[in-house]
């Protein structure tokens, strides 16, 4: 069973890991834009693959012609 103690721990962590992750894609977009883009695609693309995988991307079905 988790205690309050444990359940704010976890919510200081989760909240942590977000601030670290904005800051990351913050500083890359403003020293390498270009790189930044093509990773947040790269995000999008596998993001809607895992939502989705049995309906394929655009992209996905073009390869197979």
């Amino acid at each position: 069973m988790t205690t309050s103690q444990d359940m704010t721990m976890e919510m200081a962590i989760t909240r942590q890991s977000t601030e670290n992750m904005e800051y990351v894609r913050r500083l890359l977009r403003e020293k390498q834009p270009g790189f930044s883009a093509a990773l947040e695609l790269a995000v999008m693309l596998a993001e809607r693959e895992l939502m989705s995988p049995a309906m394929p991307c655009g992209a996905c079905a073009a390869e197979g012609s």
